[in-house]
C-alpha cells in the first residue's frame, strides 16, 4: 500500500493519517476539572465531576471514530491534554472529532447544571512534524500535573518580568533572578565550526569552574555550546541563557500561561536556571551595537572576506550580539 503524503494546506489534510497534540482550556481558565494535590511522591488532579466527563468522553469518542487512537491524555484543573493518532484516513477532520467531543462534553455538563460554555475559546493544535517529538508529546502531557505542582510550590521562578535591568541593559526574565548576584562567572562561546576534541576540552574547563562556584552565561546557539550547557545543566550547575525571541510578545495570549519548555523547566524549579532576553533597545544599544560590529568585522577579517553591514534585526547579528551581552554581564562589577 502507497503511504500517503499530504500537506496541512491542503484541503481534507485533517482526515488523513496525522498526530496531533490538543489542549482545550476551561473557560476563563477556572479549575473546573479538578484540583491538583501530592501525595508526597507524585503529583495527581483529583477530578470533579466535570472532570470525569472529560474522560468518559473520551470513550464515547472513540466508538464513533475507530480510526482515532489515544496516545496520551491528561485532565488538569483548568486545562486538559490529548494525543491523539488518525491510523487511517476517516470522513471526518481531527478538528470535526474534537469538535464534536467538546460538544459532547459541553451536553453532559449541563445535566449537571453548567450553563454556558464550560472552555475558552478553540482548542490548541500541535502537529507532529519531526522524529523525537512525539516522545516529548507524551512525556510532557503525563509530566503535566508534576510541573503545575512545581510551580504552585516555587511560583517565583516561573513568573516572567518585563524591564529587568542588569548593567544598564533591560531583558524580559524567567527564573532565579539570585544567578546575577554570583561572584564567580564564566561564560561559553563556542564557534559553529569547532571539533569534537575542542569542545571536549572547553568542556572539561567549564566543569572544573562550575565545581569551583562558577556560573555559566552562554546563548546556548552552536552545537558545542548546547554541549557543554546540556552537561552542565545535567549535573545540577546553574546556568544564565541568554535568549533570542524565547518569550512570547507582551500582551499575547500564551504570555499569562507561559512556562520554559522540558529540560529548562526541571532546571527552573530546582532554581538552577535564569533565562534573560534582551529587549529591542538592548540589542542596538552602543555598548552592544559597537561590541557586535567589532566582532562581526574580526570574523570576517578572519575568513579573508569584506565585511558587509548586516540588520540588527537579522538573525546573525542577533546571535553576535547575545555572546557579546553576556560578556558584558559576565564582566559587571560585584559588590
Amino acid at each position: 500500500m502507497e503511504k500517503e503524503t499530504f500537506s496541512w494546506l491542503q484541503p481534507g489534510a485533517w482526515r488523513k493519517p496525522c498526530i496531533v497534540h490538543i489542549t482545550m482550556a476551561a473557560k476563563d481558565r477556572q479549575p473546573l476539572f479538578g484540583t491538583l494535590s501530592h501525595n508526597g511522591s507524585n503529583a495527581y488532579v483529583e477530578k470533579t465531576p466535570l472532570g470525569w466527563i472529560l474522560v468518559n468522553q473520551q470513550k464515547k469518542m472513540l466508538t464513533l471514530c475507530p480510526e482515532i487512537k489515544i496516545l496520551a491524555d491528561k485532565v488538569m484543573p483548568d486545562h486538559h491534554h490529548m494525543v491523539l493518532q488518525v491510523m487511517r484516513s476517516m470522513r471526518r477532520s481531527v478538528k470535526e472529532v474534537v469538535r464534536g467531543y467538546m460538544q459532547g462534553c459541553k451536553a453532559e455538563a449541563r445535566k449537571l447544571g453548567f450553563q454556558g460554555n464550560i472552555y475558552d475559546d478553540v482548542p490548541f493544535y500541535r502537529v507532529l512534524t519531526h522524529k523525537g517529538q512525539l516522545r516529548s508529546m507524551i512525556n510532557y502531557v503525563y509530566a503535566n500535573a508534576e510541573r503545575a505542582w512545581q510551580r504552585k510550590q516555587n511560583p517565583f521562578l516561573f513568573q516572567m518580568h518585563r524591564q529587568t535591568n542588569v548593567c544598564g541593559l533591560t531583558f524580559t526574565s524567567l527564573g532565579n533572578h539570585f544567578l546575577l548576584d554570583w561572584v564567580d562567572r564564566q561564560r561559553i562561546e563556542v564557534s559553529r565550526n569547532a571539533n569534537a576534541e575542542y569542545i571536549e576540552q572547553l568542556l572539561q574547563h567549564a566543569l572544573t569552574a562550575a565545581q569551583n562556584g562558577a556560573i555559566t552565561y552562554t546563548a546556548a546557539i552552536s552545537k558545542g555550546e548546547q554541549t557543554i550547557a546540556r552537561n552542565l545543566r545535567e549535573q545540577g550547575f546553574p546556568l544564565v541563557i541568554l535568549l533570542n525571541d524565547g518569550f512570547p510578545e507582551a500582551g499575547s495570549p500564551h504570555e499569562k500561561y507561559y512556562k520554559p519548555g522540558g529540560v529548562y523547566f526541571e532546571a527552573c524549579a530546582k532554581g538552577h536556571l535564569l533565562l534573560l532576553e534582551p529587549t529591542e533597545q538592548t540589542f542596538t544599544i552602543p555598548s552592544v551595537a559597537t561590541s557586535t560590529l567589532a566582532t562581526l568585522q574580526r570574523k570576517a577579517k578572519e575568513k579573508h572576506l569584506t565585511y558587509s553591514p548586516i540588520s540588527t534585526s537579522s538573525q546573525r547579528y542577533r546571535f553576535v550580539a547575545l555572546n557579546e551581552i553576556a560578556r558584558i554581564l559576565c564582566n559587571q562589577p560585584t559588590d
